[in-house]
């Protein structure tokens, strides 16, 4: 730790000497009189080997010098008097902040010392001189001051402990509670003591921690009660953190459990990893509580502000009842309202956590003992960890203020550090843990790791077709079903598997004998029929058979006859690479244990998920592993776009022909199905585009979609026929252009319109069944004055309706007029 020093040894005339490594703020200031280091009732004597500061006939006079101590924890004066003549007598005062104090008067001649208070340490420090009365005889009293002296104690820097561990108990053997652990401190090389705490899962009576190897400067203690061991020293940082990963944990159990956490902490009190919070019991014995909670909140670890202990978890009551070195009060009372107990210390002051006495209401957190809080015996307002001796060990109950006799009298407080506004960030602890091996080995290999994908079920690898197997016989009857296998060879057979395909029947695998020698499976074809798979979970030994006998279902009564495509036998190396596990304690074995498909849409999307186990020597055994095999077909099949197709009506069109698709594939093996979608119109007209779409799916349900366009194109009068007016014996004709037509037929309506006949070629017309209709010279007479036509168009290759043109009106009239007697003829001129 260190320190500076304020100094004036007075060796020079002068109120400004700065004898120490820090300066003074100012000099010296006489009261009373001028300021005058040379002359006057105070000054500096001019004896040239021994300057001292002199006071001579001070009365009222006095003397103050300023100084900063504002950096500093704590500081000491000290200096030399010497009185010459008389009898009188200097006071020496420090500001404490509001005004100057007496902290000493100096009398005949010696040496003073003054440790300052806290309150006299500031930015304001500062010491005065005066006399003690004011009956100095003149010139006949002095009293000489040397050697002034503030020796500042710059505050302590918390060390910083840095270390790490997690690492795997075995029963029956010893760990190092660290892997690794380095301390650093500013301004210290070296410590009094270390202190490793199981902070967490402690054991008392069976856990232990030990120091192992040789330390000379350090020695060790071993407390069962707070299951703490205390490197104690003094010795170096360095030589510390060699005994620190020298200290091992044991458990005299033959199996314990669970998991330790150690605190390693340079300092006394106690760290909690899950609060971050330290903890330390203060021995007081017969100390009230609300004594106790002033001293408490007066004390600081490393700049940490103290207060009587909240204890909100079993964990953390725990570690500050059955885990402390005693018992004493903790930071609750009901003193604001009776029954309404509050936590009224720390960063939990105001917080209610119970309600009522004996059998009230748990607000947040408490561990009364036993028929407590029970107000008893005139009233008891205050909190306090229960001794040992009574009821639960670490529990609470309440008290009097000056607390009681025998076991529940008060052995001191027990005081929490963190969490309070201002505090510094410490790192004074390193956690480390250890984990007991009973719960099996860990897998190596990561999760997923192993997981593989395939299109297609033919891509999964698998055990090929076996010879060196054969069956010693296969039963497949409506009361009787088995099978046995015999090694042929004089190799082991290390994997086999059993596939019985299409079979008309399903296995009950927990009716089956020798259960332990294989891994069940099938797969549902969609159609009524199974394919069942045992796979075989240990080898046949050479010229063997399945180990554990023959595979058989007694008593079976399928109900009919069942039958399959029968039984094939496959073989050879394993198909997958097991995962790796390892084990802190023992070799480690891994096994298959199952083998099953979980999911089964079709035989090209299933999952299949293979088990694995691994056990240590100990019997201890891993999770499962699970390796996942997913077979998805993704790929859509394909297939072309049928050809497209032209029509003339919606008669035309015809119905959907899945056929029309004829080079659909797939990429995988299994039926494809072509189905028809449906037609959508583009809503246009002559022609109107309509889009026929089929498609292909596979068994995983990956699909492709096919289209044919059907174009409707209707018979279409683009030019209808004209009306024709005419004179009597004139040829005229009517014509029409129309499209996607090869058939005309004109008809003809003598009765405007409402009915029609057909005309055919002959001495009046030709070209009844082109596009142009023509009329003859002679059948152009008045007769036909106001007939209708029109001409029905269509396809021969079309079923469609012919569609009509507009009709066409021939008007005729005569050729020349001749008036007589007011009547008029019109006759045609030769």
């Amino acid at each position: 730790m260190g320190q500076d020093t304020f100094a004036d040894d007075f060796n020079v005339r002068s109120y400004t000497n700065n004898d120490g490594s820090e300066n003074f703020l100012g000099g010296w200031v006489e009261t009373g009189e001028n300021t005058n280091a040379t002359n006057g009732r105070i000054r500096i004597d001019n004896n040239g080997t021994n300057r001292r500061l002199r006071f001579t006939n001070m009365d009222g006079r006095y003397i103050t010098r300023n100084l900063d101590l504002s950096a500093y924890a704590t500081a000491t004066l000290t200096l030399d008097y010497e009185r010459t003549n008389g009898d009188e007598t200097i006071t020496v005062q420090m500001y404490n902040g509001s005004n100057f104090v007496s902290v000493g008067v100096l009398s005949g001649t010696g040496s003073f010392s003054y440790n300052l208070n806290p309150n006299e340490i500031s930015a304001n420090s500062a010491i005065r001189f005066i006399a003690t009365d004011g009956n100095w005889d003149v010139n006949q009293e002095r009293i000489y001051i040397d050697n002034l002296l503030f020796t500042a104690q710059l505050p302590n820097q918390p060390p910083v402990v840095a270390g790490s561990g997690s690492q795997t108990y075995c029963p029956g053997g010893s760990v190092p509670v660290a892997e690794s652990i380095n301390i650093t401190d500013p301004d210290d090389t070296t410590t009094t003591a270390v202190y490793i705490q199981i902070s967490n899962g402690y054991v008392n009576g069976e856990d232990l921690l030990t120091l192992t190897g040789s330390h000379p400067n350090i020695t060790a203690s071993w407390d069962a009660t707070q299951g703490e061991i205390t490197l104690l020293g003094p010795a170096a940082y360095s030589e510390f953190e060699t005994a620190i990963l020298a200290t091992e944990f044991s458990s005299s159990s033959t199996n314990p459990s669970g998991t330790r956490q150690f605190s390693i902490t340079v300092g006394e009190a106690n760290f909690l990893p899950s609060t971050q919070h330290y903890y330390e019991f203060v021995s007081d014995p017969g100390i009230t509580w609300t004594d106790a909670e002033a001293a408490a909140s007066n004390r600081t670890y490393f700049g940490l502000q103290g207060y009587l202990v909240t204890l909100t978890s079993q964990q953390e009551a725990d570690f500050s009842g059955s885990q402390a070195q005693g018992v004493g009060w903790i930071g609750a009372n009901d003193v604001a309202v009776e029954g309404e107990w509050r936590w009224v210390t720390g960063p939990e002051a105001g917080t209610l956590f119970w309600n009522g006495g004996v059998g009230g209401t748990t607000i947040t957190y408490d561990f009364w003992n036993n028929n407590e809080p029970n107000n008893c015996c005139g009233g008891e307002d205050y909190a306090h960890i229960t001794d040992n001796s009574v009821g639960i060990q670490g529990s609470w109950n309440d008290l009097p203020n000056t607390g009681g006799g025998g076991a529940y009298a008060s052995q001191g407080y027990v005081v929490e550090y963190g969490g309070m506004t201002g505090d510094p960030i410490l790192n004074l602890t390193a956690t480390t843990s250890i984990t007991i091996d009973n719960t099996g080995p860990t897998w190596v290999t990561a999760t997923g790791a192993l997981d593989e994908t395939y299109e297609c079920a033919t891509d999964v690898p698998g055990l090929s077709a076996c010879s060196d197997l054969r069956t010693t016989y296969f039963n497949e009857q409506q009361y009787s079903w088995g099978f046995g296998l015999q090694n042929n060879t004089g190799s082991v057979v290390d994997s086999w598997e059993v596939q019985i395909t299409n079979a008309d029947y399903q296995l009950d695998p927990t009716q089956l004998s020798n259960q332990s020698a294989f891994d069940y499976s099938e797969i549902d074809n969609g159609d009524g029929t199974f394919d069942l798979i045992l796979t075989g979970t240990s080898s046949i030994p050479a010229f063997g058979g399945i180990p554990g006998g023959n595979i058989q279902w007694s008593g079976v009564n399928f109900g009919f006859n069942p039958s399959s495509d029968g039984i094939s036998i496959l073989c050879g190396a394993v198909t997958f690479t097991p995962p790796v596990a390892t084990d802190d304690c023992g070799a480690v074995t891994v096994t298959q244990i199952s083998d099953v498909i979980t999911t089964f849409n079709s035989q090209n999307d299933y999952v299949r998920v293979i088990t694995y186990q691994a056990i240590d020597s100990s019997g201890n055994t891993s999770v499962p592993f699970t390796k996942t095999i997913t077979v998805n077909d993704s790929t859509d099949p394909t297939a072309s776009n049928p050809p497209n197709m032209n029509v003339f009506c919606s008669d035309d069109i015809p119905l959907p022909d899945v056929t029309v698709v004829d080079d659909e594939a797939d990429n995988c093996s299994g039926q494809l199905t072509v189905m028809h979608i449906g037609d959508i119109s583009d809503g246009g007209s002559n022609p109107e585009t309509i889009t026929r779409t089929y498609r292909i799916s596979d068994l995983a349900g990956n699909s492709t979609d096919v289209t044919q366009s059907i174009i409707v194109s209707d018979f279409l009068v683009t030019t209808q026929p004209s009306n024709v007016s005419t004179i009597a014996g004139t040829s005229i004709s009517f014509s029409v252009v129309a499209d996607n037509v090869d058939i005309w037929q004109w008809q003809v309506s003598t009765n405007s319109g409402a009915t029609f006949t057909d005309i055919t070629d002959g001495a009046d017309y030709s070209g009844a069944q082109t596009s142009t209709l023509t009329l003859s010279d002679t059948a152009v007479d008045i007769s036909k004055n106001g007939f209708m036509y029109r001409v029905l168009v269509s396809n021969s290759s079309s079923s469609c309706t012919a569609v009509a043109s507009d009709n066409a009106s021939l008007t005729v009239a005569v050729g020349s007029v001749i008036t007589n007697r007011r009547i008029t003829y019109r006759v045609k001129k030769e």
